[in-house]
């Protein structure tokens, strides 16, 4: 009786020992996240502690659960699985060759440059900072290196030692032969020739060129006539002189003085006739005989005008027309015109057409026919009437000493009447020659010219 309880106590404690190491596996299963927590552990449907129905793991589950390992989870990104491999953890990273950690310790990178001070730079890698060699600058201009042979400086010239009379340059970099001393001269001293002083200034003649004294620009002469004009010169060396400026028959008088005792010349003239009514242009100029330059004067010129000889005012007039000698109802009617001389000015021409000079008629014969006074308009024409009872065929105008004939238009003719010669000047022209003799009564003779 006595084994048989000892039997069924070590029996009992196996059961109890079975019991508690299921709920100690369950539990271990629970935490793991393999089954849910049971209200209890359970060897079979009966509660090891009796009497608890409630849920009921089935046995083979709980046996597999005695027996099984928990399956390890799969890790995402960078994480791994830890030591127990039960758990994904984020690894660190060991950084080798010069990287370090990044900010979030998940990554290896190169580290930043460093920050250089006192001259320092960066090495080519940008790793380290380091001291530049320094940089040996080329000099040009003639400037040479300092002494740390860190910049260029211009050398302190050597100042050469002159010798043998040279001096130093301005920039004292030569020797140069010293340039003498010029001296300055006053009082009308002047430098000889090698420029080393001063002298009395050399005395030397100056020769200036003779002057033609000024004449009366225009100058009258008369065929036949002489005229003279006196030429005076000044000159200051009192140089001989010869002078030009001729026309066709003048000459030069020997040197004489004037009323001034200034050294004179006299140009001299007798026009011909064949230079009546022309003006001459002459231009005069003195010029030196004996001296090396041969200096001329001043030009000086002069308007010679050429008259007919005698009465100046007859010589104003060189053509006398008659266009028109018509008589009629007891009126002898005559008009004309004058040709002034070419010489006069145009006032010398107003001056002459403002006189009052008289128109003389007369028959061939001589006999006075009438006279009146004749106006002569700007351009030398004129008219005049005389009453005449009867007029001759043939007449002689004169007027301020020039003659023309004409015929009269509307004459009687003298019956068998025996013509006296007529002596005329030596200008006027016998208009009873030849042809010239108009006979026509009707005919006006215009533009009919006689002298």
């Amino acid at each position: 009786m006595k084994k048989k309880i000892i039997i069924t106590a070590i029996l009992g404690f196996a059961a109890a020992l079975s019991a508690s190491t299921a709920f100690a596996q369950a539990q271990y299963a629970f935490d793991l996240g393999v089954y849910p927590k049971c209200n209890g552990c359970h060897n079979n449907a009966a509660d090891y502690y009796g009497g608890n129905k409630g849920n009921v793991l089935p046995g083979a589950a709980w046996n597999h659960l005695a027996i099984s390992t928990p399956a390890s989870p799969t890790c995402t990104g960078k994480q791994v699985l830890d030591a127990t491999t039960n758990t994904c953890i984020t690894p660190v990273p060991v950084c080798t060759g010069g990287t370090v950690l990044n900010a979030a310790k998940d990554t290896c990178v190169a580290p930043p440059p460093p920050t250089c001070t006192n001259g320092q730079v960066l090495n080519p890698a940008q790793t380290a900072c380091i001291t530049p060699a320094p940089v040996v600058p080329t000099c040009t201009n003639g400037q040479v290196l300092n002494p740390a042979q860190t910049a260029c400086i211009t050398p302190t010239p050597v100042v050469p030692t002159c010798t043998n009379g040279q001096v130093l340059n301005p920039a004292k970099t030569a020797c140069v032969t010293s340039t003498p001393v010029v001296p300055t001269c006053t009082n009308g001293q002047v430098l000889n020739p090698a420029k080393t002083a001063c002298i009395s200034a050399p005395v030397t003649k100056v020769n200036t060129a003779p002057v033609l004294n000024a004449v009366a620009p225009q100058w009258d002469a008369k065929v036949g006539e002489l005229i003279s004009i006196p030429l005076s010169v000044k000159d200051a060396e009192q140089d001989t002189f010869t002078m030009t400026g001729s026309v066709n028959g003048s000459k030069f008088s020997a040197v004489h003085p004037d009323a001034a005792g200034l050294p004179s010349i006299d140009f001299t003239w007798t026009p011909t006739a064949t230079q009546v009514n022309k003006i001459f242009t002459v231009t005069f100029q003195a010029k030196e005989t004996k001296t090396t330059q041969h200096l001329a004067s001043n030009k000086v010129s002069v308007k010679i005008r050429v008259w007919a000889a005698g009465n100046k005012s007859a010589a104003s007039i060189t053509k006398l027309n008659v266009i028109t000698s018509k008589w009629t109802a007891g009126k002898l009617n005559l008009a004309g015109n004058v040709v002034l001389n070419s010489l006069l000015t145009p006032a010398e021409k107003q001056t002459f057409i403002a006189q009052k000079l008289d128109l003389t008629v007369s028959s061939s014969s001589g006999a006075l026919v009438g006279s009146t006074p004749l106006t002569l308009d700007t351009k030398g024409n004129w008219s005049a009437t005389l009453p005449v009872t009867q007029s001759p065929c043939d007449i002689i105008l004169q007027f301020d000493g020039q003659n023309a004939a004409r015929t009269v238009v509307g004459c009687v003719k003298p019956v068998a009447v025996i013509a006296t010669p007529v002596t005329v000047a030596s200008n006027v022209t016998n208009p009873f020659k030849g042809g010239e003799h108009e006979s026509d009564e009707n005919d006006e003779h215009e533009n009919n010219e006689h002298d």
